[in-house]
């Protein structure tokens, strides 16, 4: 009476872990992949790309060993259309029309002075533009950093805990088959 009781605890506790496990592996697997993937399909193409590149092993070793020809690959010839465009465009600004630097030298003076002046102030500008504009874009692109540093960290330690919870169910299966095998092989041994 005994022994049949450790029995079907033994395989109860076998069944019991291999299931924990099994669950731990698909909520492992549903916690860490992308929505709408399916674990068995994942798992079929990763059995079915071995049994592939088994088959590739044995079709070359094969030839090898029974000299048979490599299979030819025979390329079309393609023809490669190339199409290109190159614009330019231009635009001049213009101050409108000097004095006469004969007639009246100081106006043509003051005329240029003035032109100078108003492009170093328009270069000033468009300068002191670009710095705060630099300024500015470094700070956002900083703010974005944090942002997205943040998001990742947060990322990553939800993945792990899903993960930790995954595996804790697997380590949980794992050990009730190995302590159900315990007790069957104490059984074999005692009875």
């Amino acid at each position: 009476m005994l022994e049949t009781a450790l029995k079907i605890f033994s395989i109860v506790l076998q069944v019991l872990g291999l299931v924990a496990t099994a669950v731990g592996l698909f909520n492992t697997f549903k916690d860490t992949s992308a929505p709408g993937d399916r674990f068995l399909a994942r798992v079929m193409a990763t059995e079915l790309g071995v049994v592939r590149q088994l088959w590739g092993g044995v079709k070359r070793l094969s030839r090898r060993l029974f000299g048979r020809p490599r299979a030819t690959v025979v390329q079309g010839l393609g023809t490669a259309f190339e199409v290109s465009f190159a614009g330019s465009a231009r635009g001049i600004v213009q101050f409108g029309p000097l004095p006469d630097p004969v007639a009246d030298p100081d106006a043509f003076k003051v005329a240029v002075e003035d032109r100078l002046n108003r492009v170093h102030k328009l270069a000033q500008d468009v300068q002191h533009d670009l710095e705060q504009e630099t300024k500015a874009r470094e700070k956002e692109n900083q703010k974005i950093g944090s942002d997205l540093q943040a998001r990742l960290t947060a990322l990553d330690e939800e993945a792990k805990r899903k993960t930790i919870r995954g595996l804790h169910e697997q380590v949980l299966g794992l050990f009730s088959v190995a302590l159900g095998l315990a007790v069957q092989s104490i059984l074999d041994l005692t009875f």
